[in-house]
């Protein structure tokens, strides 16, 4: 009789109701799907939120949060491997009255295909190894369930390119005159291009160049990655905003370029893409191994979002035994890490008696290529294991580690130089020059906006 009476004249004869409107009860689902629900009740105005957890498949239940006044979102379900699913929806009212949705079972059925994007900027001193890197990814090829797309400049050719790579050839789509990639908006039209023209249910997008983390160079912004000699470079902060006007999230963001496996790179671009996968130290010219990542792809498409985001890693570590790399993979739909730094940051200045020994510890821990890039894992677990410091600054820091470890998906290192790396790097500088060198940049990095990371170093030196 209740069921009957939602959003009837007798909508306050209870304090509160939730119910699922879609999808619908049975149903088989696709790509993207709206969650949404109704809500009745006398409390039915002051309801803050509802949580819609999804359980099923190889995953720990999936929660994704609506807010009136539609109580609506979007499910990405080719995040998700066929099967059935159960989604119950949870309603959250003042003075913490929750309730409960009956809960419903829908079934996933995505025809997966992949659209495999490579923005190869070769307008530099990388452009000798450009070609080496489209030859392994011809011997692969694209499939009926694969297609490989790349746009290519070179250093020596007026022009640009847009190949459909075939297994053994390469068929051009498209020759355009010469562009700027450092430019971002030659970054967006082309994942807009091949997104509209090859469309698929799981995209990757690998940007292939020089990359520098989210680091300033003197005299110039903020520097990123897509260095081209004959332009400019895309900043942090306009990574995200390519991000931020692509028409979906990126399912896998690869970033075959130095450096680009920070923090502060990954919250810029967060919930515009499921999975990043990137390097905190340098990247070795011949870049990653296309021909085994690939061939992953077309043995099997059906392959699990962050499992092949594992192979990738895999792959990636065992072409370079000879030690002096990093790649991990982590999600973007999780501002779990950035929460506990800043927990962090903040117990730190909030004790003051601990800095110098804090200071101690930055110069101490993991680093890479540009000495302020530190590990975020290996930072905490030396603050954690100081007997010096304070038990709250101890609890944050394992809150960190413990973020890391849910964040972090698949990490791989080699040498004895990378040993301390876990997955993640962030700004350490370990002098006032460094702090003054990078802080202006810094400053307008979103992380330092939603985070006291940058008063915490502005306290330290």
């Amino acid at each position: 009789f209740i069921m009957g009476q939602v959003g009837g004249s007798c909508s306050n004869c209870i304090e509160l109701l939730v119910v699922i409107t879609s999808p619908t009860n049975g149903s088989t689902v696709s790509d993207m799907v709206e969650l949404k629900a109704s809500v009745a009740g006398s409390l039915a105005s002051s309801v803050t939120r509802v949580e819609f957890t999804i359980t099923g498949g190889p995953y720990p239940p999936s929660i994704f949060t609506a807010y009136p006044p539609s109580y609506s979102t979007d499910w990405d379900t080719t995040t998700f491997v066929n099967g059935t699913y159960s989604i119950k929806a949870k309603a959250y009212a003042s003075g913490g009255t929750t309730r409960e949705s009956p809960t419903i079972s829908v079934t996933v059925n995505n025809d997966i295909k992949w659209t495999f994007m490579v923005y190869i900027n070769g307008d530099n001193n990388l452009e000798s190894v450009v070609q080496a890197d489209l030859n392994e990814m011809m011997a692969v090829g694209s499939t009926n369930k694969l297609d490989i797309i790349v746009q290519v400049d070179k250093y020596n050719q007026d022009g640009c390119w847009r190949y459909k790579v075939n297994q053994g050839s390469l068929t051009t789509l498209d020759t355009l005159p010469e562009q700027d990639f450092g430019d971002p908006n030659v970054l967006l039209n082309f994942i807009d291009w091949a997104m509209t023209s090859y469309p698929a249910s799981r995209y990757v997008l690998v940007i292939w160049d020089h990359g520098g983390g989210w680091r300033r160079k003197a005299g110039e912004a903020i520097k990123g990655i897509s260095y081209d000699d004959h332009g400019s470079h895309i900043d942090t902060v306009e990574l995200g905003n390519v991000f931020a006007s692509i028409s979906r999230p990126i399912h896998i963001v690869g970033m075959d370029a130095c450096l680009m496996q920070m923090e502060e790179v990954a919250h810029q671009i967060m919930f515009r893409g499921y999975y990043l996968v990137a390097s905190e130290e340098t990247i070795p010219g011949n870049g990653w191994p296309y021909d085994d990542i690939l061939q992953e792809l077309k043995n099997n498409p059906n392959i699990e979002l962050s499992t092949f985001t594992e192979k990738i890693v895999n792959h990636y570590v065992a072409e370079y035994p000879g030690g002096g790399v990093t790649l991990s993979s982590r999600i973007l739909y999780s501002r779990e890490v950035a929460y506990k730094a800043n927990d962090l940051a903040h117990a730190i200045r909030n004790n003051q008696n601990a800095w110098g020994t804090v200071k101690e510890i930055i110069s101490s821990t993991q680093r890479y290529y540009y000495s302020d890039y530190k590990d975020l894992y290996d930072f905490a677990r030396r603050l954690k294991d100081n007997g010096s410091i304070p038990t709250a600054i101890k609890n944050a820091a394992q809150a960190v580690m413990t973020a890391i470890n849910n964040v972090v998906i698949a990490e791989g290192h080699n040498g004895t130089s990378m040993a301390n790396s876990h997955g993640i790097s962030i700004w350490l500088p370990h002098s006032t020059t460094q702090l003054n060198a990078g802080k202006a940049g810094y400053s307008l990095l979103d992380f330092a906006h939603d985070t006291e990371w940058d008063e915490m170093l502005d306290d330290l030196y």
